[in-house]
C-alpha cells in the first residue's frame, strides 16, 4: 500500500561527487564545514556563503510485515551510503529507530512507516574563509542539509520462545495490523498468540503529532495474547487517525527535523585551495566491528521493549520474574550502549 500524503517530489542537483549521510545531529550552522568521507568526522568551517532554504514537501505512507533490521535500515535510509557511515554519524535517534522498528525471530511486526521529505538548506555563493590555511579543511565539505521526518506506527507480537513463532506464522495468514475484525479472526489470533504479547508503539526522529501522543496516552498499548480486543480498539483509532483524519495537519504544525547532509568535494565546488594534499586513512577494515556490534545492540534494544511488554501485562505472581527479566535487559542495553560508543570511536579496542 503506497500512498502520497501531499506534495510532490522535487528533484535537485548537486556536484557530481555529492553524497548523502543519514544523521540527526546537523543544522543549518554545519553547512561549510570540511567533512572527511573516510572517518566521517566534522572538522572546520572553510566554507561561508548565503543559505537558501528550499521548502519543498513530498510524503508516503507505506504498510510493512516482518522487516528485519536491514530491511528497515534501507527503508529508511535508503541503499546509497546506508553502510558502515551510518553506524558513525548516525545520532542515538536514527540508530534506535532502525531497531525498535525490526522484527526479529522472537516478535512478528506489521506497521506503517510515513517518509516525509521537508525540503532542504544549501550554501550558497561560497567563499572561501579569512585564515583557512590554519584549518583542518580536508577535501569535502557540507553543502546540504535536508529536512525530513519518519513515523512508525507499531503493532507487534511478542513471543516468549521461537517454536511459539513459529508456530503462529505456520497457523496464521492474516495480518496483525488493520484486518477487518469478526469473531472468528480474533478467536484463531488468541488462540495461537496465548502465550505473546501484542503491543503497540509509535516512534518518530521528531516530535509526534499532538493527536497521536492523545491517542497512545488514553488507549491500551500492551494486551495478552489470548485477550486482543483492547489493542485492536487502539489500532482501529490510529487508523482512523492516518487515513483521512487530522494526521497530515498535525503534521504541519511540527518544527522540521534534520534527516540527512549532502557533502560535496572543493573539486566540484572550484575551491582548489582548500584541498589537502594529505593521505586520510580508510576506515574501512573496521566495518565488519561495526555491523557485528550495531547488531547485538539492535537485540538489546528489543530485549528490553520485549520485556517491557511482558511486565505491561503481567499478574501479580508474573510481575517479580518479569521486573527482573526487565531489569537485566537495561543492564544489558547500557553496557552494549557503551561498547558502541568505544568502539566505534576506537574499533583497536581489546573488548571490540
Amino acid at each position: 500500500m503506497r500512498t502520497i500524503l501531499y506534495g510532490v517530489l522535487v528533484c535537485f542537483s548537486v556536484g557530481a561527487s555529492a553524497q548523502r549521510y543519514y544523521s540527526e545531529q546537523f543544522s543549518e550552522q554545519d553547512l561549510g564545514k570540511s567533512f572527511a568521507v573516510q572517518t566521517h568526522k566534522v572538522g572546520d568551517k572553510c566554507l561561508t556563503g548565503t543559505v537558501i532554504h528550499t521548502p519543498v514537501s513530498s510524503g508516503q505512507l507505506d504498510y510493512l510485515q516482518r522487516q528485519n533490521e536491514t530491511q528497515i535500515r534501507r527503508r529508511t535510509f535508503g541503499e546509497l551510503h546506508g553502510g558502515v557511515n551510518l553506524f558513525i554519524i548516525a545520532g542515538s535517534v536514527s540508530t534506535s529507530m532502525t531497531h525498535r522498528n525490526a522484527t526479529d525471530t522472537l516478535s512478528l511486526t506489521s506497521q506503517l512507516h510515513l517518509q516525509l521529505e521537508l525540503g532542504y538548506s544549501t550554501l550558497e555563493n561560497r567563499q572561501v574563509v579569512a585564515g583557512y590555511e590554519d584549518l583542518s579543511c580536508g577535501n569535502d565539505f557540507v553543502y546540504q542539509v535536508r529536512y525530513g521526518r519518519d513515523l512508525f506506527l507499531n503493532a507487534r507480537l511478542h513471543f516468549r520462545t521461537e517454536e511459539d513463532y513459529k508456530k503462529f506464522v505456520t497457523k496464521i495468514k492474516i495480518r496483525v495490523l488493520f484486518f477487518k475484525k469478526t469473531k472468528t479472526k480474533i478467536k484463531e489470533i488468541e488462540k495461537f498468540a496465548a502465550n505473546a504479547v501484542l503491543s503497540i508503539d509509535v516512534n518518530s526522529n521528531g516530535d509526534l503529532p499532538a493527536g497521536l501522543t492523545q491517542i497512545m496516552a488514553n488507549n491500551p498499548k500492551h494486551c495478552r495474547g489470548s485477550s486482543i480486543t483492547p489493542c485492536l480498539d487502539t489500532l482501529q483509532k490510529l487508523a482512523d487517525y492516518t487515513f483521512g483524519g487530522p494526521l497530515s495537519a498535525d503534521l504541519n504544525n511540527l518544527p522540521k527535523v534534520t534527516r540527512s547532509i549532502m557533502i560535496e568535494s572543493y573539486q566540484d565546488s572550484g575551491h582548489y585551495e582548500l584541498l589537502s594534499q594529505q593521505g586520510i586513512s580508510s576506515s574501512e577494515q573496521y566495518e565488519d566491528i561495526w555491523r557485528s556490534i550495531d547488531e547485538r545492540y539492535g537485540k538489546a534494544v528489543r530485549d528490553v521493549q520485549r520485556y517491557e511488554a511482558f511486565l505491561a501485562v503481567a499478574t501479580e505472581d508474573e510481575q517479580p520474574d518479569a521486573q527482573a527479566q526487565l531489569d537485566a535487559a537495561k543492564v544489558n542495553l547500557e553496557e552494549m550502549e557503551a561498547l558502541r560508543t568505544t568502539c566505534f570511536a576506537d574499533p583497536n579496542q581489546p573488548q571490540c
